[in-house]
């Protein structure tokens, strides 16, 4: 037996709280919890941004684009410790309305890959790291997005599609 490292508590915890989330979602929701889960999103992503602003004066800018929201995203968490720094995400814009992300080291994929053990498919996943981008894109460059999960890789990252709805 050893003890959890106090680095790894919170995001154990994190883990715990969102497979929940997503189980009591499906309960509810059926196998697709999609409105309750980016609803959950958006108010998570809304209550970083105020807080971040708010407790501590630091402000997103605005964006005009999917990907300059997501971009203004991910410098803000950079700067608030949420993110160690933006090379562990890869955008690419394949069109305006669209954007590909991949996110190396995420520390949300244990989450993932405890759904997937329940018995859950990739298509059935519904993403917080990417839930919160298209969150971001909603907030910060007034986008209707719709976000996928389109490839796991245990122990590693995942990857999606931010696309406008």
């Amino acid at each position: 037996m050893r003890e959890v490292p106090l680095e790894e508590a919170g995001w154990m915890l994190a883990r715990v709280w969102l497979t929940a989330m997503e189980q009591a979602a499906r309960d509810f929701h059926g196998t697709r919890p999609w409105k309750f889960c980016n609803r959950a999103y958006e108010y998570a992503t809304e209550e970083f941004l105020r807080v971040l602003e708010d407790e501590y004066g630091l402000r997103a800018r605005k964006g005009n684009s999917i990907k300059e929201a997501v971009e203004s995203y991910i410098e803000l968490g950079v700067k608030a410790g949420l993110f160690k720094d933006a090379s562990q995400f890869e955008l690419k814009e394949v069109r305006p309305s669209k954007l590909e992300v991949k996110v190396a080291l995420c520390p949300y994929v244990e989450s993932c890959k405890d759904l997937l053990e329940k018995g859950f498919t990739l298509r059935d996943l519904t993403c917080p790291r990417i839930g919160c981008f298209r969150a971001a894109v909603k907030l910060l460059a007034n986008i209707d997005c719709h976000s996928i999960v389109t490839g796991l890789r245990l122990g590693e990252g995942c990857e999606g599609v931010i696309e406008r709805v």
